[in-house]
């Protein structure tokens, strides 16, 4: 009888071992641990300045019309937005590779076509771009690109107009068909205002590409403003994927380095400059021009990087680099005492090196002005066609624009307006000596 109870206590202590280990296996495998909170490292969301839409960015600097009683053209601002504005709301079609070999004197014929106008752009646009401004209605829209569109208003028999987009860079022009014009608005915004700008004439070169510029001196403007500074501890917290990892230290007595062990910035505190290296993406692997510039202005967006008005200005797809210009008032800003530019150099992947200054124009109260007289662009022409140094047949372009300069004892940035010239890649400034002393300016 002892025996039998034992067997029967035996059995029940099994089965309740047998219960607890399941329990515990269970509870083993569903148990979560109430461990204390750890924060991850915030993703740190700056925005230094504005964000820009494209057609903020990419942008005519000049237009040109051509009538029976000769040019004219502008370099406003208000006038440029007008005629591109009106020009959003066409469709292209029909865009064909006209030309593979245009020539310069194909080109300057029909920059010089009667009722035609142009738009000046700085460099090639590529057409996947400009889709986003000025929209093409085809689905295969090449990676070719653009630094001149000519439209002949003439309107063709079924109310259409003849569209011309042509590359002094790769001697290629396309031809294009603009439907939906609202022809009340065009002539009234485009052809008759066009009347109103200043007289230019043509400066024309033996197998070269004409210039285009004004005909007459113009009342100009010297600006004076106050230097601002953006923190560039702003810029650390914008650039590096963690900021918390970042150390700065003083290089000599005018530089900053800041470093998280894979990335550098160094800031340059007397030119008010900084650049933002990342070594890990450098690659020799040329890009497609449309993804270069959609890559780029994202890039800047993410940050509010547009710290003033700046443009795009050059492109280079073979090392992936990208130029936009700082402009005033519808005008380029050149220094040789700082930088005038941002420019982005892309990787694999990412950004690889992103130039740029971290001074600002406090544009919303001028220090002083002095308005002054620009001499014309066509007596520049003739200044520099007598200069022993410059290569006249070797000049790309002619532009009036502003020469920045620093007082840093009084924290100022003057403007002066100037003529500037383009050649090997290179703007110049004419001096005022040059161009007959006193102070200059620009319309």
């Amino acid at each position: 009888m002892g025996l039998k109870y034992i067997e029967h206590a035996k059995s029940i202590f099994l089965a309740l071992l047998i219960v607890l280990s399941v329990t515990l296996t269970f509870t083993i495998w569903t148990y979560t641990p109430t461990y204390e909170t750890i924060e991850s490292t915030p993703v740190v969301d700056i925005l230094i300045a504005d964000s820009k839409r494209i057609d903020d960015v990419i942008k005519p600097y000049k237009i040109i019309t051509s009538r029976e009683k000769g040019m004219t053209g502008t370099m406003e601002p208000f006038n440029l937005d007008r005629v591109v504005n009106v020009m959003k709301d066409w469709e292209i079609s029909d865009l064909t590779l006209e030309d593979t070999n245009l020539t310069t004197g194909e080109l300057n014929e029909l920059i010089g076509t009667q009722n035609h106008y142009t738009l000046f752009f700085s460099d090639d646009v590529p057409f996947p771009v400009y889709d986003n401004i000025l929209p093409f209605s085809i689905t295969n829209i090449p990676e070719d690109g653009f630094d001149r569109l000519i439209v002949n208003w003439n309107r063709m028999d079924n109310g259409e107009l003849k569209v011309y987009f042509a590359s002094s860079k790769t001697n290629t022009m396309y031809s294009a068909i603009a439907k939906d014009i609202e022809w009340k608005l065009f002539d009234q915004k485009v052809v008759s205002s066009s009347l109103e700008y200043s007289k230019f004439t043509e400066i024309q070169r033996k197998g070269k590409l004409s210039l285009y510029v004004s005909a007459q001196d113009v009342e100009s403007i010297r600006y004076t403003y106050y230097l601002k500074e953006i923190d560039t501890n702003r810029f650390q917290e914008a650039l590096f994927s963690d900021p918390s990892l970042v150390r700065q230290s003083p290089v000599g007595t005018t530089n900053e380095e800041y470093s998280d062990g894979t990335s550098l910035m160094n800031v340059n505190k007397l030119e008010r400059t900084l650049s933002f290296v990342n070594p890990s993406a450098e690659t020799s692997v040329p890009a497609l021009p449309s993804k270069l510039v959609f890559e780029s202005l994202y890039y800047i967006n993410e940050h509010g990087g547009w710290t003033d008005e700046f443009r795009f200005a050059k492109i280079n797809p073979v090392n992936q680099q990208i130029d936009y210009q700082l402009y005033l008032l519808g005008y380029p800003v050149f220094s040789v005492e700082t930088s005038t530019k941002i420019t982005t150099v892309w990787g694999d992947p990412g950004i690889y090196n992103y130039l740029r200054p971290y001074y600002t124009l406090d544009l919303s109260l001028p220090f002083d002005t002095v308005i002054s007289t620009l001499p014309s662009g066509e007596k520049a022409s003739r200044v520099m066609q007598m200069l022993k140094d410059v290569d006249f047949n070797n000049v790309d372009e002619l532009t009036p624009g502003y020469y920045l300069t620093r007082d840093d004892e009084k924290r100022l940035l003057i403007l002066e307006p100037s003529w500037f010239y383009l050649s090997n890649n290179q703007w110049t400034r004419l001096s005022p000596e040059d161009l007959g002393g006193g102070q200059l300016g620009l319309e």
